[in-house]
């Protein structure tokens, strides 16, 4: 097995986790030793993945190895065993025809081919408001550089509506991710794209060169922060004009929003606002957490064990939104690349193009409700 080297920033799971069921943060900590780190939800409307892995720090870098050959189990309240098979390295699916249910219970379970064996507490299913409405806003000055003082670019801010159940006491984590059309698919940094592979020119100064796609191809982008909500001072009020999304003005082109809004526990809430409070406390997201967040799993005999991540159960609707910016004459743009195209010039034929190549944050499939 490859030890896969990931930079210090907050990033997703991997590309299943990614389509088929609720994203879940996985943070690059700072650890004095191998950890254990496990993420995934149940859900209503999606498929339940979990990723167990092992991480460590080293040398000022983060490290996660997938941990395969474990044996999971999901034990439902009503005495049902659904077993998960691993999918990918270290990911491990209940497969597409297992359904959380709203009003039940989760727990997981699992041995690892050590023999270690582990548990979560038990997770409630708690049903989620419907979003009401979703809708849109230029912010003319919404993109500003590190420092947070020069603007560099306009956003399309994204609102949404929705009314909290009086009878329950609620807790909302959402999760969104949007599509822009990408026109490149390899930029060749000093070099030209020469039978699919970038080639080194040799010059003092040799240019940067951007290739097309060879087929249609979108970008996708990930809400960078944690976002929660409690209904504390709100039970039972109709929530307007909750801001999810700052999207950066790319082009006068629209794109396409997908927003989950999810209902979680209280315990749940609580693990991630202590993670987002965690982060927010060391400057940015983008900075790396003093300390492992530790959640509700443990080692069955061993107390001790610290076991990093979170194992929930959560309701979830989905939204699409189509992003119209063509009605923005004032906006600033902010090019994908963060500069101009700079195509390379083979005239009289066209410049090669590079394949659409699927990943977290690249694919060749059309987004259902791209228009």
């Amino acid at each position: 097995m490859k030890i896969r080297l990931r930079p210090r920033l907050l990033i997703w799971l991997h590309l299943f986790v990614l389509y088929a069921c609720v994203e879940t943060y996985d943070v690059s900590y700072h650890l004095d030793a191998e950890l254990l780190t496990v993420e995934g939800f149940v859900t209503d409307e999606a498929a339940t993945v979990i990723s167990i892995s092992k991480s460590k720090s080293l040398a000022g870098n983060y490290y996660s190895v997938p941990l395969t050959g474990c044996i999971v189990e999901l034990v439902v309240g009503d005495g049902t065993i659904v077993p998960l098979k691993e999918s990918v390295e270290g990911m491990y699916s209940a497969g597409s025809s297992f359904q959380g249910k709203v009003g039940q219970t989760y727990q997981l379970r699992f041995r690892t081919p050590e023999g270690k064996q582990y548990e979560s507490t038990k997770e409630l299913l708690n049903p989620v408001a419907d979003v009401k409405k979703i809708y849109q806003e230029l912010d003319q000055n919404g993109l500003l550089d590190k420092t947070g003082k020069r603007v560099v670019g306009s956003t399309v801010d994204i609102f949404l509506d929705f009314d909290d159940p009086k009878e329950s006491k609620n807790y909302y984590l959402w999760r969104w991710k949007h599509y822009e059309e990408q026109p490149v698919c390899i930029t060749c940094d000093g070099g030209r794209l020469v039978g699919g592979t970038c080639v080194k020119i040799n010059s003092r100064n040799p240019p940067t060169y951007d290739y097309p796609c060879d087929k249609a191809c979108w970008e996708v982008f990930y809400n960078p922060d944690i976002l929660i909500f409690s209904d504390e001072l709100s039970n039972g009020l109709s929530v307007r004009g909750k801001l999810i999304a700052k999207i950066p003005y790319h082009s006068s082109k629209g794109c396409l929003l997908e927003v989950e809004q999810i209902g979680i526990t209280r315990e749940a809430y609580l693990y991630y606002k202590l993670l987002r409070d965690q982060n927010q406390n060391t400057g940015t997201l983008t900075d790396t957490p003093p300390a492992p967040m530790i959640g509700n799993l443990r080692n069955v005999n061993d107390a001790d064990e610290a076991v990093i991540g979170y194992f929930g159960a959560a309701s979830s609707r989905l939204t699409r939104y189509w992003v119209n910016r063509s009605s923005y004459t004032n906006a600033t743009v902010v090019s994908l690349l963060g500069r101009e195209i700079n195509l390379e010039n083979t005239s009289p034929f066209p410049p090669p193009t590079y394949p659409c190549v699927i990943s977290k944050s690249r694919t060749p499939i059309r987004p259902e409700g791209w228009q």
